[in-house]
């Protein structure tokens, strides 16, 4: 009995040093100690897999995953091979464990978000969005930043992947990347902007012709007298505002009034928008009555007139179209497009991504809401023309 009481002595010591160092959770009542450190390496794999993690980080071997959290190596063996029953894990042609292929019932695919490094709350809400778009589908979605075009990561993800929703940097495309997104069998959907024209699926919401419709909302309002700034780095959506703008303009018989101002990639447009507009009000009255903005730089310019005592609506109208949704949280809040739900251009998406890979994309590349619905707020009171 002395012996026996030693014995069990010294594995509750044991037991208590191995969970003092951070290796091995407590096991939880009633589970035999094999079976709990076996479900701890298949409860860390599966989040993972669910998590998207092994989009570009290799999985582990058998050896490394028992290091890595402190069980024994037969222990990690048995989790991956209950994973590989499972459906989620095989072997490849070297023998290192991959992800299960399409042909898994069980296999969960693996979709990323590619987005500039240069995170916008625009990136953030098409990442929440396809999150939930996804977990609706039952796929992992994982988000990677990337620092430019020739990033390694990004090239690495869209191989490794099953699909790819890409929003892109405001940096010009490097041939490298366009020649490797335009492969036939790529399951890549660009967000934000229309790349229709590189034969890629694209969602884009606010489209540039939309901006022709804040335009005639201020018109509408009297103004006769409407400007346009830009601070965002020059790509092609933003360039094909301004030259809806200048077409706008002309075409209505007013005065074209660019103040054209971007900023480097990666600077802050806001901030600029404000130093620009507080500019002009130092050399003198604005001559304008109403301001068209390319982006939710809009907020920085209604400071700057607020810093300088103009009322924002009644002594200056101000608009954008899309704005990164803060409309509603500026003081006063800010006329733009009212934003479409994403969701169900994500969710049309992502049944394109999850098809077999021989199945086309069904009908136009180009996802886009039929009108565009202005939300007239506060920016946009009725002023004198």
């Amino acid at each position: 009995m002395k012996k026996a009481g030693s014995r069990s002595r010294l594995q509750t010591a044991r037991a208590r040093h191995a969970q003092n160092r951070g290796t091995v959770p407590p096991v939880p009542p009633g589970r035999p100690r094999r079976a709990g450190r076996t479900a701890l390496v298949l409860e860390v794999l599966e989040r993972r897999i669910r998590g998207g993690d092994y989009l570009v980080a290799p999985l582990p071997g058998e050896r490394e995953l028992a290091a890595e959290l402190g069980v024994s190596y037969m222990t990690a063996r048995k989790a991956v091979l209950l994973m590989q029953q499972r459906g989620l894990l095989a072997r490849g042609p070297t023998g290192r464990l991959i992800l299960a292929g399409q042909g898994s019932a069980a296999r969960m695919a693996q979709v990323a978000f590619l987005a500039p490094a240069h995170v916008s709350a625009d990136v953030m809400r098409w990442s929440r969005a396809l999150h939930l778009a996804a977990t609706a589908r039952g796929c992992a979605v994982k988000a990677h930043f990337f620092a430019h075009w020739d990033d390694p990561a990004l090239l690495d993800i869209l191989d490794r992947g099953d699909g790819a929703f890409l929003y892109p940097s405001s940096a010009p495309l490097s041939p490298t990347i366009e020649r490797r997104i335009r492969g036939p069998a790529r399951r890549l959907v660009v967000v934000d902007q229309d790349w229709s024209h590189l034969g890629l699926p694209s969602l884009c919401l606010s489209l540039p012709t939309f901006v022709q419709d804040i335009l005639g909302h201020l018109a509408a309002g009297g103004h006769r007298r409407i400007a346009c700034l830009n601070t965002q780095p020059h790509d092609a959506a933003i360039l094909a505002r301004l030259a809806q703008y200048s077409l706008w303009a002309s075409q209505h018989g007013m005065p074209v009034e660019l103040i054209d101002e971007p900023v480097a990639p990666g600077e802050d447009p806001l901030t600029r928008a404000r130093h620009v507009i507080a500019r002009r009000l130092a050399a003198g009255p604005l001559g304008f009555t109403a301001l068209f903005v390319t982006t939710a730089s809009a907020i920085g310019a209604m400071r700057a007139c607020h810093d300088a005592g103009l009322s924002i609506g009644r002594d200056l109208a101000v608009a954008t179209l899309n704005d990164d949704g803060l409309a509603d949280l500026t003081i006063p809040s800010l006329t733009t497009q009212r934003t479409p739900d994403p969701e169900p251009f994500l969710r049309r998406a992502l049944d394109w991504i999850l098809a077999p890979k021989h199945r086309p994309w069904p009908g136009s590349l180009l996802l886009r809401p039929e009108v565009c619905e202005i939300a007239a707020r506060e920016s946009t009171v009725q002023t004198s023309g």
